[in-house]
């Protein structure tokens, strides 16, 4: 674009979004900016529902990205609980469900992701947790005592099996795989893992897949039935078995479900621009366009957006980073190994380093749990590694 955009709509009101209208500020731009959420809340901090909001230990006003004057006084139009019907590149306009119009000159698509949908009809008691209102319901219905199935033991079921646990409720976990979290960590570390939640008093249920819910008089959730035979009884169930892309409304535009940008987050429409969940992003240093659910890459990539829309190029190519709380451990993962040759563990239950190499021996990622202090020197030996490649 030879001039700078006057009308900036940003398409969904998560960190992702969120940052972006702040940078865009931050760096000076003067020109509307309005963002648009089907969520009710304003921005909010995701990592926080399976954790701290879910134990009780923060309210929603609290896992509040900013407070809610912030917006307003940096003149950012918030309109949430509505959601975009439509988007028209030709005459660069955004239609919301109710009719209206928005104008624009860059779009933002920070839409995303939403819980996998389940098939048929889901009973009372049955729940997925993606979005604060999600949280909020789950929260109400765990109390001492009370019986609970999640299926799904990716990083959400983990992380609500641990809440879960210590607020006194009975949990039992489902998982198809070997292990928990056996794509992303590997074999050796998910049987580390599964060790430990075990020792928790966990009921994991491995090799194991959910084949339907069976329900009371009233239509409540009572049991969880999974594809062997055996039934759970319940109260109630989460089930997570992981998220997909919230593919906005441009027809060409995405690839499995996510939007392909370059490093900057500019996609291949000139104006149009993705980050966070939604966006399937180059990374000049891994060679590679990959998609990271997390926190620090959303927030990353809505930096570089906004330094695309006001004309500069700031390439977000960072390692990717993630970290989980669950059952005592503070995992934090530096690094991207799709595949890796072997992985290394030093340490045992209560703390340990993993170290993954490529067949070249070269590191291509660690994971540390409760060894916060060599997150630095880890992070700086990856950096170097990729660099000397």
């Amino acid at each position: 674009m030879s001039t700078l955009p006057r009308r900036v709509l940003i398409v969904g009101a998560g960190l992702a979004g969120a940052r972006c209208a702040e940078m865009l500020r931050a760096q000076g731009f003067n020109g509307r900016i309005t963002i648009v959420g089907d969520e009710a809340q304003p921005p909010y901090e995701r990592p926080a529902l399976s954790k701290s909001l879910l134990a009780g230990i923060r309210d929603e006003h609290q896992i509040l990205l900013r407070k809610p004057s912030f917006w307003a006084e940096r003149e950012i139009d918030l309109v949430l609980s509505t959601r975009v019907a439509a988007v028209d590149i030709a005459t660069r306009t955004a239609t919301i469900e109710s009719g209206t119009t928005f104008v624009w000159d860059a779009l933002v698509l920070a839409t995303g992701a939403t819980a996998r949908p389940l098939p048929g009809q889901v009973p009372e008691g049955v729940h997925t947790l993606r979005s604060l209102s999600d949280a909020l319901a789950l929260r109400d219905e765990l109390a001492p005592g009370v019986r609970l199935v999640v299926v799904g033991a990716g990083f959400v079921g983990t992380e609500v099996a641990s809440t879960a646990l210590a607020l006194g409720v009975d949990v039992v976990l489902v998982e198809a795989g070997e292990g928990p979290l056996e794509r992303v960590l590997g074999g050796e570390v998910s049987s580390l893992l599964a060790e430990r939640y075990r020792s928790y008093g966990i009921d994991l249920r491995l090799e194991s897949r959910l084949s339907h819910f069976l329900t009371d008089s009233t239509g409540r959730l009572r049991a969880v039935a999974l594809t062997d035979g055996v039934l759970l009884p319940c109260d109630v169930a989460v089930v997570a078995l992981g998220a997909v892309p919230e593919s906005p409304a441009i027809v060409g535009l995405t690839k499995g479900g996510a939007v392909e940008t370059d490093a900057c987050g500019r996609t291949a429409v000139p104006g149009v621009y993705a980050c966070g969940d939604v966006a399937s992003a180059w990374r000049p240093a891994l060679g590679l366009t990959v998609r990271v659910e997390h926190w620090t890459n959303a927030a990353g990539q809505a930096t570089a957006v906004a330094h695309s829309i006001l004309g500069d190029n700031v390439p977000h190519d960072e390692l990717p980073y993630f970290w989980s709380d669950q059952f005592g451990l503070r995992l934090q993962h530096v690094g991207h190994a799709e595949r890796w040759a072997s992985a290394e563990i030093d340490g045992g239950l209560d703390s340990f380093a993993v170290t993954y190499r490529g067949a070249d021996g070269q590191p291509l990622a660690t994971l540390l749990a409760n060894r916060t202090d060599e997150i630095g020197a880890v992070r700086q030996l990856l950096t170097d590694a990729r660099l000397a490649a």
